[in-house]
């Protein structure tokens, strides 16, 4: 899908969910509120992955740090304005994130995979000691701040959606612009080349930090939303498995940006239908995503050409006319 294509489809995209509030039910927008939060944690990653070509297996840490910022915000510095507490979770996330951003950037592949998963393992285990922050039992009671200078009500699942909805728009308008940037240019030249773009005078690591970081950010914008939506925030949003809910969503969505929040809004919906229906959904969804993985594989493969097919021929020689005599 080309770019003008990823435009025209996200366009759409965002007047349908527009319009959906028209007919839809409480629990129908609650539903695609979760799907938009879980397209925005996608997207994060996505950016890490398609810039940089790092794969992160810990952008819970992310998450679930901003998660409970809010909750501490909300519950305990009673914080009542949503936009504050999007700017606490989003800046002490970046603050938690900048020692690993520093760390994992001069990290390549697998290593900076099991560096992230490890991290975010560490916090996951600390939300489960601190008593202070609930422990097992999480903090409950998140609820929803007024939204001034916008007359928005937020305790409303309609309003809720709106707000959610510009929210995430926003963040996928940025990263587009930063993909396209000279900077987003500057991390797909590392991700090909680091040693080049170094001979170039261009500094790798620093540029991969700040790649995490933005990906810290984007992903404590959702872990945001993610507190208010649930009104509660536990270990788990800190687990592994929000992790690879978030790399499958990646993979499903593929290539094009507005690939991963499509696929989360679909997959999120895809979930309550299997739920519904049969107690196995789990087996179900998993060999969906088997299916997919497989047929991302084996188009990757079929893209492969053959580099003795590509040579180029060599040029005929040119006869020389005889001499005339």
């Amino acid at each position: 899908m080309t770019g003008r294509w990823s435009t025209v489809t996200a366009l759409v995209a965002l007047a349908c969910l527009a319009l959906v509030p028209l007919v839809a039910d409480p629990f129908q927008l609650t539903l695609l509120t979760r799907g938009l939060v879980w397209g925005l944690l996608a997207a994060s990653l996505w950016a890490l992955l398609r810039m940089c070509g790092l794969v992160s297996f810990g952008h819970a840490a992310f998450f679930g740090v901003a998660a409970y910022v809010t909750g501490i915000a909300t519950t305990i510095w009673e914080v009542d304005n949503v936009f504050l507490a999007l700017a606490l979770g989003v800046g002490l996330t970046c603050a938690v994130s900048l020692p690993l951003a520093l760390v994992a950037s001069r990290l390549q592949t697998i290593s900076f995979l099991l560096v992230t998963l490890a991290f975010a393992e560490m916090l996951r285990t600390l939300a489960l000691r601190w008593r202070a922050l609930g422990g097992s039992d999480g903090l409950p009671g998140v609820v929803r701040p007024d939204a001034w200078p916008l007359p928005v009500e937020l305790a409303a699942p309609r309003g809720f959606f709106y707000f959610t909805l510009a929210v995430v728009a926003a963040c996928l308008l940025g990263l587009y612009v930063i993909a396209r940037s000279a900077f987003g240019h500057v991390l797909v030249g590392l991700r090909e080349s680091g040693t080049r773009m170094a001979a170039l005078g261009y500094h790798p690591a620093a540029y991969r930090a700040a790649a995490v970081l933005l990906s810290a950010g984007l992903a404590a914008v959702a872990g945001v939303l993610h507190a208010y939506l649930n009104r509660f925030v536990n270990p788990e949003d800190l687990g592994a498995l929000v992790s690879a809910r978030a790399l499958l969503t990646v993979v499903v969505g593929g290539v094009p940006f507005i690939g991963p929040p499509l696929a989360a809004l679909a997959l999120t919906f895809l979930e309550d239908i299997l739920s519904s229906h049969t107690d196995r959904w789990l087996a179900v969804l998993g060999g969906l995503y088997l299916a997919v993985s497989l047929l991302v594989g084996l188009r990757r493969r079929r893209r492969r050409v053959d580099p003795a097919a590509t040579a180029p021929e060599p040029a005929a020689a040119t006869p020389t006319p005889a001499r005339q005599p």
